[in-house]
């Protein structure tokens, strides 16, 4: 029969084992998430250069330079009308696909 200590030190050891086992992989996970928070914030970086740019190009100024280019006026014409395009109930029934519009009063 075997000593009692020598099943406990294997019992230890096993224990010590798989805690070295799980302290590496969670090591190696903070590894991995720190990894991605840090293409995380490059991609809200970006993001927010994009949307800046963007507004950028939308801007009152840059619309009035790109209607000047192209010949375009930004002057309300003076017979403008509010249309409603409506989709008429018969329209799936019968196969047509034609809109039909009211005007607002």
């Amino acid at each position: 029969m075997r000593p009692h200590w020598i099943s406990n030190i294997t019992l230890i050891s096993v224990f010590i084992f798989c805690y070295l086992v799980i302290y590496c992989k969670a090591i190696a996970l903070g590894y991995r998430v720190s990894d991605l928070e840090k293409k995380y914030q490059q991609l809200k970086n970006w993001n927010s250069y994009y949307r800046s740019q963007i507004l950028k190009e939308l801007s009152l100024d840059k619309v009035k330079q790109r209607a000047g280019k192209l010949n375009l006026s930004l002057e309300i014409p003076d017979d403008w009308r509010i249309i409603d395009l409506v989709d008429s109930e018969t329209q799936e029934k019968s196969g047509d696909k034609k809109a039909y519009a009211g005007e607002k009063k």
